[in-house]
C-alpha cells in the first residue's frame, strides 16, 4: 500500500499490507420453488381462512392446527413441494457441512410445514427454531408491499464496539438489504416463488405489514423445518435400561 501523506506533517499513514478474511460466515440459500404458485396461494387463503379468529398470533398461520397443516399435506403439489425442498436440504448439507447422506431415503428426513397468510395485523417477533438442522420459507405470493424476513447475526454479541455505524445497504433493485458494514441484520424481500433455506440457529422476525394506499396487505408464504437422524455408532455401553419407566 503507497503511504499516504498528510497535511501539514511530517508522518505518514502506511497501514500493513494484507488482506481482510471474512472467516465465520453464515450460509443461507435462495432457490426458485418449481410450482403454480398460484393454485398454492389458493389453498393457502382458503385454509387459514378456515381458522379460528381473534387471535393475531394464531389467526394467520396453519403451525397451531394440525388437522389444517394434514389437509394442506394432501394437496396435489404438496409431495412435489416436499420433493423439492428435502432434496434441496440435502444438497446444502452435502456440500456446505459434508454430511453423509448413504443409507438416508427422503422418508428419513424429517418435513414439518406450515400455512402463513399475513395480513395487516399479523407479524412474527424474532425467534428461531429448535429441533431441526435447516429451516426456509416458500414465498407464495408477494408484491412490493410485502415485509422483509429479517435476520439477525448470530455474532452480534461480537459487534457492539465494531459496527462503526447502521447505514442501511441495499443495491438498487436489490433483494438484498444489510445493516452496518460489519452486517448487524439482513433482510430479504421477496418475490413469488422465491424460498430460502437457512440453519435453523439463527434469529429472525417478519414485521408488521403496511399496505399501500387504498389496498389491503397480503403476504402469503408456507414455512418449514428440516433434520434427519444420524448413525452416531458407539450406542452399547453400559447396561440395558429402559427410561421409559421415569414418566
Amino acid at each position: 500500500m503507497k503511504p499516504i501523506q498528510t497535511s501539514n506533517q511530517n508522518n505518514t499513514y502506511t497501514p500493513a499490507r494484507g488482506e481482510y478474511l471474512q472467516v465465520f460466515p453464515t450460509t443461507i440459500f435462495e432457490g426458485q420453488v418449481n410450482l403454480n404458485h398460484h393454485d398454492v396461494a389458493h389453498h393457502c387463503r382458503q385454509i387459514v381462512g378456515s381458522l379460528p379468529k381473534g387471535d393475531p398470533l394464531t389467526e394467520y398461520t396453519t403451525y397451531f392446527h394440525p388437522d389444517a397443516r394434514e389437509e394442506t399435506h394432501q394437496q396435489p403439489w404438496y409431495n412435489d413441494f416436499a420433493n423439492q425442498m428435502k432434496d434441496t436440504y440435502v444438497e446444502f448439507c452435502r456440500s456446505q457441512y459434508n454430511i453423509d447422506f448413504t443409507n438416508v431415503s427422503r422418508h428419513d428426513i424429517h418435513f414439518f410445514a406450515w400455512v402463513n397468510v399475513y395480513n395487516e395485523p399479523h407479524e412474527h417477533e424474532c425467534h428461531n427454531h429448535v429441533k431441526s438442522r435447516l429451516s426456509g420459507t416458500y414465498y407464495v405470493s408477494t408484491d412490493d408491499s410485502s415485509e422483509p424476513i429479517k435476520f439477525w447475526n448470530p455474532n452480534i454479541s461480537s459487534l457492539h464496539s465494531q459496527s462503526g455505524n447502521d447505514d442501511v445497504i441495499r443495491p438498487q433493485d436489490s433483494k438484498y438489504e444489510f445493516t452496518g458494514q460489519q452486517h448487524t441484520s439482513f433482510n430479504f424481500y421477496p418475490q413469488d416463488g422465491n424460498f430460502l433455506l437457512w440453519p435453523s440457529y439463527l434469529m429472525h422476525s417478519v414485521p408488521q405489514g403496511h399496505p399501500r394506499e387504498n389496498e389491503s396487505y397480503e403476504r402469503i408464504s408456507i414455512s418449514f423445518n428440516l433434520q434427519h437422524a444420524e448413525d452416531l455408532e458407539s450406542y452399547h455401553h453400559g447396561t440395558p435400561f429402559d427410561y421409559g419407566v421415569l414418566t
